[in-house]
């Protein structure tokens, strides 16, 4: 028996750069559940500076992205946050959820937001949902061929743990994912990986740079990873501090 179960977990990195270099840190959320961007906080310990953009901590698909969560930190767009703690939840926010803050463009944005409209090619596309979620993770790999110009072409098990006619439905082109326990294929395939093409039945992808060889045999899981950006500011950056992410997962325990 399955129960929905939700997890909540909170991910922290130290950063003698956060606000003056960019740096990202990558997650990947429990198997088969579905995330959303609660909280995200910066203790600062060296004021932070940008004096044309002011830092920011991104949650997202890559490196600069962020479809997942956004906190930009600073008053306005220039004025960045001096030393001490700073958390989104806390800033003037509107939305219940998600909760977001555009006193300046992207101040504040959590909880998946914001709403849309997301279906299946065929059915209907009158479901509201927050555009922002994380996708459930952890797809099994049935085949790997030659694709587009010679890549990988991963095809996923529509009918594994995750019980999805079109697995690919929630990925997007430029995400960022990890490919491992593929044999038979080039090992090329295994690690870290990006995504340059999906089917628009959403059965495979496809993998930026890979070089297809050999004959696929057997195994493989895909996770999405979620890639949190500590974006330096811009114009004369500066700043220290650590960077917060706190994720609710939600799903079935036995996934």
């Amino acid at each position: 028996m399955a129960y929905e179960v939700s997890d909540v977990e909170l991910y922290q990195w130290g950063s003698d750069t956060l606000g003056a270099a960019t740096v990202t840190h990558s997650i990947v959320g429990p198997r088969g559940k579905v995330g959303f961007v609660r909280d995200i906080i910066a203790e600062v310990t060296t004021a932070l500076q940008g004096l044309t953009t002011v830092p920011e901590i991104q949650v997202g698909i890559s490196s600069g992205d962020f479809t997942y969560g956004r906190y930009r930190l600073g008053t306005t767009t220039t004025a960045a946050y001096g030393v001490g703690p700073h958390r989104a939840s806390q800033e003037a926010w509107t939305g219940l959820p998600p909760r977001t803050l555009n006193d300046f463009a992207g101040h504040v944005v959590l909880d998946g937001g914001p709403y849309g409209t997301q279906g299946i090619a065929g059915g209907s596309f009158g479901t509201q949902v927050p555009l922002g979620r994380i996708p459930a993770s952890g797809f099994t790999v049935v085949n790997v061929i030659s694709g587009t110009a010679g890549v990988d072409r991963v095809f996923l098990n529509p009918l594994g743990p995750l019980n999805q006619m079109q697995p690919a439905k929630d990925l997007k082109v430029g995400q960022t994912i990890t490919v491992q326990g593929v044999a038979g294929v080039n090992a090329t395939v295994n690690g870290v990986q990006t995504i340059s093409a999906i089917d628009p039945n959403f059965q495979w992808i496809e993998l930026t740079g890979t070089v297809f060889s050999g004959a696929y045999t057997s195994g493989g899981i895909v996770f999405i990873n979620v890639v949190v950006t500590l974006l330096a500011g811009v114009g004369t950056p500066l700043g220290a501090g650590f960077a917060k992410v706190k994720i609710q997962w939600v799903g079935a325990e036995t996934v």
